[in-house]
């Protein structure tokens, strides 16, 4: 577990990637349960736990992973665990939930979320293709050892009618300042809606989009083979990036001294501040990141952004010191966090 804490990033995280200025990853889920077990909803405690022992004992042979079951970790480690996104928030808050994670940080295969298996993966930048590649053999390697809830006509069966189908999920993560700042994103969050996608915040449902992070994804499932699927999502997602960067363009166009005077601000802030929130820091850091990106500041790499965002949240930051802290004492650990960064000369 503690290799998993040490660094806010896994090694595949820290690489550059396509299109990573813009997309910080890129998120496959598939949906599975098991045949002839009763859903999650309606699944009471014991079952929860006797099916994580069966589909632990069915694969303990997968190579290169660790098994972390929910109840033998504290509050804050699965908190953190949850900021680097290698569990979801309700594997987070569910002492009987476990999940197969990777050494490499790519691939988490959760157990009793909202159906028994979610298979995710992981990759920075803009690699859709890539990552659903990857979530296929795991898929597979799985298959191999359970038997999956299955109808030839429906798909796959899942808890929620939304997954019916393929169960396939497609995300990826969006720094979206510029379409934020000229006031654009509201229409086009209304159109993807539309469209049938849903975009939310970095923590998916109910969490707002702090730092101008977005997380796009589809809605559908049912009635589409894989490739169809993937093929929509990604012309919508290069649509969204296609209008980001001309709203980034017409920014520095005609607002560059307005967009200065708010980087520089945000500068002396994050340099000076001795108390800073999670939600302040990310906000902050947004604008440095984008005004590298537009060659206003220094240059700096997106990963360096990704790997802050998440060494800068609460439960992460409590793993560092290695104690419980108090709001204050994280804003002003964070602060003095931020301080040490820029010293370092990454702005």
């Amino acid at each position: 577990m503690e290799t998993f804490l040490t660094h806010p990033l896994g090694p595949k995280m820290k690489e550059r990637a396509k299109l990573d200025d813009l997309v910080v990853s890129t998120r496959i889920r598939l949906a599975r349960n098991v045949k002839d077990t009763v859903f999650s909803p309606v699944l009471s405690k014991e079952g929860e736990r006797q099916l994580c022992d069966r589909i632990e004992g069915r694969l303990r042979g997968l190579k290169g992973f660790e098994y972390l079951h929910m109840r033998d970790y504290d509050e804050v480690t699965r908190q953190a665990l949850m900021e680097k996104h290698l569990i979801s928030p309700a594997v987070a808050a569910n002492e009987e939930s476990a999940v197969f994670l990777s050494e490499d940080e790519t691939i988490s295969v959760l157990i009793n979320e909202e159906d028994h298996l979610r298979i995710q993966t992981l990759l920075p930048g803009y690699q859709v293709k890539e990552a659903f590649e990857l979530a296929n053999q795991v898929d597979a390697l799985c298959a191999e050892s359970l038997s999956y809830a299955f109808d030839e006509q429906l798909g796959y069966l899942t808890t929620c009618p939304s997954n019916i189908g393929t169960g396939l999920r497609a995300s990826v993560m969006l720094h979206l300042p510029g379409l934020t700042l000229t006031g654009r994103i509201s229409p086009i969050l209304r159109e993807l809606r539309k469209l049938g996608y849903t975009i939310r915040g970095r923590y998916g449902e109910g969490s707002d989009a702090a730092g101008r992070l977005f997380q796009l994804s589809n809605q559908r499932t049912l009635g589409s083979h894989e490739s169809q699927l993937l093929a929509d999502f990604m012309e919508v997602t290069e649509q969204v990036i296609q209008a980001e960067r001309h709203a980034r363009e017409e920014l520095i166009a005609h607002r560059q001294e307005e967009l200065e005077d708010r980087f520089y601000r945000s500068y002396g802030i994050l340099r000076y501040a001795k108390l800073l929130s999670s939600t302040e820091a990310i906000e902050r850091l947004s604008d440095l990141h984008l005004a590298s990106d537009l060659g206003i500041l220094s240059d700096w790499s997106p990963p360096k952004f990704h790997e802050l965002i998440v060494r800068l949240q609460s439960g992460f930051l409590q793993k560092h010191f290695g104690k419980t802290l108090s709001t204050q004492e994280r804003d002003r650990e964070r602060a003095t966090l931020v301080r040490r960064t820029l010293d370092q000369g990454l702005v």
